[in-house]
């Protein structure tokens, strides 16, 4: 998504409170799919199937004034394209490429980053000394203290 130009929005953590709407929609999925769990994954899905059709089809929100989701749905004018487009960093951030199992090579060591971000890179840009920002595109991932060789929020 992000390399789509896809705004991520973040919330602080430990404050589930700033994305109400969502964490309801949670606890509904979870109430009304998980609690029991199905013996099997195929049973499990069709649990979820049935869900996802009475939650967009059947059932009316009040935050859409008390509209079904389906009735106000439009697909995105927007062509989804063949290829997505490379993330590209401006010529003072060092690069590196994380790996299949997640990892970052950094000097002589390794760090995980995130199994998420396998094949891609980051840009890294010293902001203090041995205090680095970790950037996926332009979206600041993380700082990188590598002194401690830890990633902080």
């Amino acid at each position: 998504m992000i390399r789509l130009g896809i705004r991520i929005e973040r919330i602080v953590p430990g404050h589930p409170e700033q994305n109400g709407a969502h964490e309801r929609m949670h606890k509904t999925l979870k109430e009304e799919t998980t609690r029991p769990p199905e013996q099997t994954m195929e049973r499990q899905q069709k649990r979820f199937d049935e869900f996802r059709h009475i939650y967009n089809d059947e059932r009316p929100h009040e935050t859409l004034g008390q509209k079904r989701p389906v009735t106000i749905y439009r697909p995105s004018p927007r062509p989804y394209p063949e290829a997505l487009p490379p993330i590209e960093y401006a010529g003072h951030l060092e690069t590196r490429k994380v790996e299949h199992n997640g990892m970052m090579r950094w000097k002589n060591d390794r760090i995980f980053t995130s199994k998420t971000l396998r094949g891609e890179y980051v840009g890294l840009e010293e902001i203090d000394d041995g205090i680095w920002s970790v950037y996926y595109g332009p979206v600041l991932l993380a700082r990188f203290d590598e002194r401690e060789m830890r990633f902080y929020g």
